[in-house]
Parts: C-alpha cells; sequence; structure tokens
C-alpha cells in the first residue's frame, strides 16, 4: 500500500515536471511548433548575433536565427551567412532593408527587417537578402572609453596643477601684480585728466588774449609792423647790408 502511494507520488510529480517544461518550451520559443519558411541574409559583419537571436520585421518578432556561416563569395570575400527562420503569413518585400540592430546600447542584438515599398515581390522561402553594415557598438565603447581615459589624464594634470603652492602662489602673485597694473593706469588716467583740464585753460586764456602770446594773437599791431617792414626791405633791400 505505501509502495503504491509512492508511485502515485512520483508519477504525479514526472507529470508536473514535464507539464512545467512543455509551458517553458512554448513561452521560450512560440516558433517550435509553427509552419514557417527559411530565407538567408548576407552581412559583412554580424555584430554579436547568433543562433536563436531574434528575427523583427517592423519591430515584431517574426522569427529567429537558425544557423550561422562563414563563407567566401564569388569575389574571394569573406562574409556571413545568416539563415533565418520565418513564421507562415509573414511577407518580407524583396526591397526591403535588413540590418542588425540592438535593445538599447549593449543589449541583445537581433536582425531588424525594414519593411519595402508596397506592389513589390515577396521574398520567396529561400530567397536572400543583403544585409547593411551593422554600427559596431563595440569600436564605438572601445572609443568612449579612450576618451573618458583621456578626460581622466587631463582632469589629474588639471588638479595636480591646481594643488600645487606654487601655482597657487603664481595666481596670488599675478593678481597682485594686476591690481597694482590697474592702480598705476588710474593714476595715469589722473595725470592725463589734469594735463588736458590745464591745455584747455591754457588755450581758454590765448583764445581771451590774456598774457603775452594771447595778447601778440589778438593784437594785430605786430602783424601791420611786419608787413610794412617787409615791403620796407622789399622796396630797400641795402638796408639789410652792414655798413663797411
Amino acid at each position: 500500500m505505501k509502495k503504491a502511494g509512492l508511485e502515485l507520488k512520483v508519477g504525479i510529480f514526472v507529470i508536473a515536471a514535464v507539464a512545467i517544461l512543455v509551458t517553458l518550451v512554448f513561452k521560450a520559443g512560440d516558433f517550435y511548433f509553427k509552419p514557417g519558411y527559411t530565407v538567408r541574409f548576407i552581412f559583412d559583419f554580424v555584430s554579436g548575433v547568433t543562433k536563436g537571436s531574434p528575427v523583427r520585421l517592423a519591430g515584431v518578432d517574426v522569427g529567429e536565427v537558425k544557423d550561422i556561416r562563414v563563407v567566401r563569395n564569388a569575389e574571394g570575400r569573406t562574409e556571413a551567412e545568416v539563415y533565418a527562420w520565418i513564421a507562415q503569413g509573414t511577407f518580407i518585400e524583396e526591397d526591403a532593408e535588413v540590418r542588425i540592430n540592438s535593445l538599447g546600447l549593449l543589449g541583445e542584438r537581433y536582425i531588424e527587417i525594414l519593411p519595402g515599398s508596397a506592389g513589390v515581390k515577396t521574398l520567396a522561402a529561400g530567397g536572400t537578402l543583403f544585409g547593411k553594415k551593422p554600427l559596431v557598438f563595440d569600436t564605438l565603447a572601445e572609443s568612449g572609453n579612450r576618451l573618458i581615459g583621456k578626460m581622466e589624464f587631463a582632469m589629474d594634470n588639471i588638479n595636480e596643477v591646481v594643488t600645487d603652492p606654487g601655482f597657487k602662489t603664481s595666481v596670488r602673485n599675478t593678481f597682485a601684480n594686476a591690481d597694482k597694473v590697474t592702480s598705476n593706469l588710474i593714476d595715469t588716467t589722473d595725470d592725463l585728466k589734469d594735463a588736458v583740464k590745464s591745455a584747455r585753460i591754457v588755450l581758454g586764456r590765448l583764445r581771451d588774449g590774456e598774457g603775452t602770446i594771447g595778447h601778440l594773437l589778438k593784437d594785430d599791431t605786430m602783424a601791420k609792423n611786419l608787413d610794412a617792414f617787409s615791403e620796407d626791405i622789399k622796396a630797400h633791400p641795402w638796408k639789410l647790408l652792414k655798413k663797411g
């Protein structure tokens, strides 16, 4: 009796385990038990795509990668052939664009199919599409790491210079010298203002005929005398000769 009860428990456990396994299989891959067809994508670089990677059309899961092969084309160039299973009822235009995409910057890689033009012939089973060259995130990440390294190096140098006591002293001296230069400029400006003020006073006095020079400028008697002397010399030039 005990043996029968134990066998019953074991049987129930096995059935439950199988049911859970079947459920997980259905949830993990809805395409395993659906009809479909295979197509081929040609890439220069698959950028992390592996067997089982999703295939999406217009952002919707329609298949998965079944196989990846490295081959040489007719021109002798190395390429990656990606064989993908596509669910039945999925229509891919022959001019559709195929590229490798990523869920986020470092997320899962998958094949993205962008729908082609309306009215274009549909890709048949076994058909081939040439993929666009993917963006190599590893290269971008490496470039970013180099940039961060350079920035850290620059920050270390700046920090070393700023924390140097000699640098602080130089900065203080620079500001002190700048303060002195500013003071000297202010003094020079004041002197120039005084000089301009004095010049204005002198010019004013000359204009008003004050002082000897002002009197000469205002009085035309000297000018008349000079004119008369000049005319006299022209008429009697011998007056300039000394008597022997």
